[in-house]
């Protein structure tokens, strides 16, 4: 991870910086996610169908960020390398409308190819983005809404039997949310410690995910 800042000044730092760039590692990442759709299949033969759906579908994420090594301003440290501590964490929570087409059809006997493309005309987020290597408590709250996205999965399934099958897929999803505002919540680093809040700001939130998934099916009649 990538951590780069302009123009910091006191108490942020001990004199105004004009840029700095720190790089640290991820580690305890873990997600969730579920869609849930109802459609309906307006063409259908023996071997192929295809189909219109809409549903709803949840992203979320949670990591933590380790090390802090400056490789920007080398006169302005963060932490030696090789020191691991847990210096930020992010949780993300993404909710998003879906809008798609669902079509299959079988290669052979036993080979059947399935895609879902989905769009998300609305996606909403919300964020914390927590901020650890302080001397005083510091978190981000994040806020989103009003964006669009594209979901897309594509599944190559074998029948070992009539109703059971295993396969391969890959999938992509993109969410963002062009007009977003932030504010954060900030323990003013001052002789009270009293909570300050600041912002909201504008932000510019977005989320990619690719990759690829086994799967199981059984089929009851």
């Amino acid at each position: 991870m990538n951590d780069e800042d302009w123009g910091l000044r006191p108490p942020y730092a001990s004199a105004p910086i004009a840029y700095v760039n720190t790089i640290s590692g991820q580690a305890n990442g873990r997600f969730t996610y579920y869609t849930a759709d109802a459609g309906y299949d307006f063409l259908r033969g023996s071997t192929y169908k295809v189909g219109g759906f809409m549903g709803w579908s949840y992203y979320g994420q949670k990591s933590d960020s380790i090390g802090c090594v400056q490789i920007a301003a080398p006169d302005h440290p963060c932490l030696a390398p090789g020191d691991r501590r847990v210096i930020g964490s992010q949780d993300t929570d993404w909710n998003a409308l879906r809008i798609g087409l669902s079509a299959e059809t079988m290669l052979l006997d036993r080979w059947r190819v399935s895609a879902d493309v989905a769009y998300l005309p609305w996606t909403d987020f919300q964020g914390r983005d927590n901020h650890l290597l302080r001397s005083y408590t510091k978190f981000t709250d994040q806020r989103g809404s009003d964006g669009s996205g594209v979901q897309v999965e594509a599944v190559l399934s074998y029948f070992i039997t009539e109703n059971f099958s295993v396969g391969v897929g890959g999938r992509y999803w993109a969410m963002w949310t062009p007009n977003e505002r932030k504010g954060y919540v900030t323990q003013a680093p001052d002789a009270d410690h009293a909570p300050v809040t600041k912002g909201p700001f504008a932000a510019d939130h977005r989320m990619e995910r690719w990759g690829t998934f086994l799967q199981a099916s059984y089929k009851f009649d």
